[in-house]
């Protein structure tokens, strides 16, 4: 209908509104002369219903209800006078049922009973408000007729023609139909087909002309059987059919209805054709709320575990960890995370899990039962951003950022902690470089106040001038060397890697020819270098130089005391794997057991070399993130002859690269590097 041009449509309802009139007419049966069925009023809701939104289509469909009832109503024996007020009346009732209706039921729609009851509220009142009209009319025609002549039929034909038209109509033409059966199969059929003859043997048996008991009730379950089974449109439909054929029996003189007395048997057979549609109709529309109801309940079941599991993969993803507790402390969720870093692989639902634990200060205090923030959650209080230390059973100690809440209504608290602990060590690691860093800085520039004063002294002979040049070099190129490992630290990187092939022979060589070249420490022992070099690296050559500087620089800074210091450097390939194993050994004073392991963390020092020679800390630390971010690895032997050997191995071709390293800088030349 929607795609049919407006003009077509009006004249649609018109043909159907005279075919109703036509209709009602022939079911005179009353001493009023008005009929006994008047479908015209549902054809006339429908028409200003469709009509509404539009102003000027609710004017042409009034004024189509007014001329056509009117000019029906005379060509079919009612007086002219009568014709026009039920004329006026029909167009007054319809408006007035729509403007109800719309307000009732806002969606116009007939999806549930709530708004077929909001359909028949606004039928009854618009009936009452036609009928009060026709009433009055007629009195003020003089036409005869008592009130209850007129008022009473109208109202209760009228209420039903709008009730049983306007539901079926709009639940036949609805947008969005409610839920239905999937195609009939044979047994559906066989059912269909005793409902109908069950329904007409209902009938016959309550209208047959010698029964003379009123027991039309006995056809209600045939009204029931549809409303429970079918839809709700072939329910509304059976119902509709059932009281045509109630109406047709009862013009026929079949029926207890016939031997009533004329006005009562209209108003008996017009209810009962309400009651058998009611029944039909709220039973379908029940069962099809109840449909969608349950399938709203079942898409709603669906989002909800949809979203629980996205919310228990966003949880058990989470780096920080969550535990849930009830109000006595025992454990509901937890995630991977908060059983991790509490140092249990799942965590006891029967037992408080913070009775297992000692938990303290940052300062190391010990925090009483009412101070845990878990507890202060179950309390009431909200705990945000509080730091506090978690003393494992094995020893261990952790560092944590606890946040925790309250739930609602007590059930317990939710805590939340984020593992500080590498943060809080890079943190302390920081400060304790800073303190080494600001002493060894302090150092050189106490050196450099106080041998400048000296070249001050006029008297210095050439020699001792001379001398005190090379003290302030020393002192300078000792800054400069903590300086530049703090710059290698952070340039040491796998996203700044520039991949190529390397010759190590050549970069080994200019490191220890440079060395060769600077002046040596007055009491540095001399330095045997021995190179075996046989196999190049696939590797960022800034980098790689920095690594052999680093390791070779170790080798004579902590080589023996006393003696001649011997520094081996070889390489060859790796005959199993194919990569390239590099060794720096050295006859020094070797690395303790416990720290062999250590010594590659940031601004750890050897007590051992600590004695030795001034450092950061860092030297070590750089080569394990250069060897590193080229996907090799490197460790620390000490061989029974005393000293230290690190080997590093590291890739021989570009295929040995981590994924993505280097990708498009590979074969491309590699500017040479050296010693910064």
């Amino acid at each position: 209908m929607a795609a049919l041009p407006p003009a077509v449509l009006h004249v649609l309802f018109a043909a159907a509104l005279v075919t109703a009139v036509y209709i009602g007419r022939g079911t005179q049966f009353e001493s009023s002369g008005y009929a006994l069925a008047w479908p015209a009023a549902g054809a006339g809701f429908l028409w200003v219903l469709w009509a509404w939104p539009r102003r000027v289509g609710v004017a042409l469909a009034l004024t189509g209800i007014f001329v056509l009832t009117s000019l029906l109503n005379g060509f079919t024996g009612l007086p002219p006078d009568a014709a026009l007020i039920t004329g006026f009346g029909n167009p007054v009732q319809a408006l007035a049922a729509v403007f109800l209706f719309t307000r009732f039921v806002p969606t116009r729609t007939q999806q549930s009973v709530g708004e077929y009851l909001g359909l028949a509220a606004a039928a009854v009142i618009a009936s009452v408000i036609g009928g009060a009209v026709i009433a009055a009319g007629a009195y003020a025609a003089g036409s005869g007729l008592t009130v209850l002549q007129g008022f009473s039929p109208w109202v209760v034909r009228n209420a039903v023609s709008l009730v049983t038209f306007g539901s079926l109509a709009l639940v036949a033409t609805r947008t969005v139909p409610g839920p239905s059966p999937a195609r009939p199969s044979a047994r559906r059929w066989v059912e269909f087909v005793a409902l109908a003859g069950a329904t007409a043997l209902l009938y016959i048996v309550s209208f047959v002309p010698s029964n003379p008991l009123p027991i039309a009730f006995v056809t209600l379950p045939a009204n029931i059987w549809a409303g429970l089974r079918l839809t709700t449109g072939w329910a509304m439909a059976h119902g509709l059919a059932s009281g045509t054929l109630l109406v047709w029996l009862t013009i026929s003189g079949n029926g207890p209805f016939a031997t009533l007395p004329a006005d009562a048997a209209a108003y008996v057979a017009q209810a009962f054709t309400f009651v058998a549609f009611s029944v039909s109709a709220v039973l379908a529309l029940n069962g099809e709320e109840r449909l969608r109801l349950i399938a709203s309940l079942s898409e709603a079941h669906r989002e909800a575990q949809a979203a629980t599991q996205l919310r228990d993969v966003v949880i058990e993803k989470m780096y920080d960890g969550v535990i849930a507790v009830d109000a006595a402390g025992a454990v509901l969720v937890h995630n991977t995370a908060g059983a991790r870093w509490v140092g249990e692989t799942r965590l006891r639902s029967d037992v408080p899990w913070t009775a297992r634990y000692d938990f303290r200060t940052t300062a190391g205090v010990p925090l009483a039962e009412e101070e845990l923030p878990l507890n202060r959650a179950l309390a009431g209080e909200t705990v945000e951003r509080e730091s506090i230390d978690l003393h494992l059973p094995d020893g261990e100690l952790l560092h944590l950022s606890v946040d925790a809440v309250p739930l609602p209504a007590g059930q317990g608290a939710v805590i939340v902690f984020h593992n500080v602990t590498v943060e809080r060590r890079h943190q302390q690691d920081l400060a304790r470089f800073a303190s080494v860093v600001a002493h060894d800085l302090l150092t050189p520039l106490t050196v450099f106040d106080g041998w400048l004063e000296i070249l001050e002294d006029e008297d210095l002979t050439e020699e001792e001038r001379a001398s005190v040049v090379r003290r302030l070099s020393r002192a300078s190129l000792r800054m400069s060397s903590q300086i530049r490992a703090l710059l290698d630290y952070s340039l040491a990187k796998a996203d700044k890697l520039t991949p190529g092939p390397v010759d190590v022979n050549a970069v080994v060589s200019a490191i220890v020819d440079l060395r060769a070249a600077l002046p040596a420490e007055s009491d540095a022992p001399p330095v045997d270098f021995r190179l075996d070099l046989r196999s190049d690296v696939y590797a960022d050559k800034r980098l790689f130089t920095q690594l052999m500087e680093n390791l070779i620089g170790n080798a004579v800074k902590y080589g023996p005391t006393n003696g001649t210091a011997v520094v081996s450097v070889t390489s060859e390939k790796d005959p199993e794997t194919g990569w390239t194993r590099i060794a720096v050994a050295d006859n020094g004073i070797g690395v303790p057991a416990g720290d062999r392991e250590r010594i590659f963390t940031e601004f750890h020092r050897s007590p051992n070399g600590a004695s030795r020679a001034p450092g950061t800390g860092l030297g070590l630390a750089i080569c394990r993130r250069i060897v590193e971010s080229h996907g090799g690895d490197i460790r620390v032997e000490s061989p029974p002859t005393g000293g230290a050997v690190f080997v590093v191995t590291l890739p021989a071709a570009p295929g040995q690269l981590p994924a993505g390293i280097g990708a498009a800088a590979a074969g491309s030349p590699v500017p040479a590097g050296g010693a910064s």
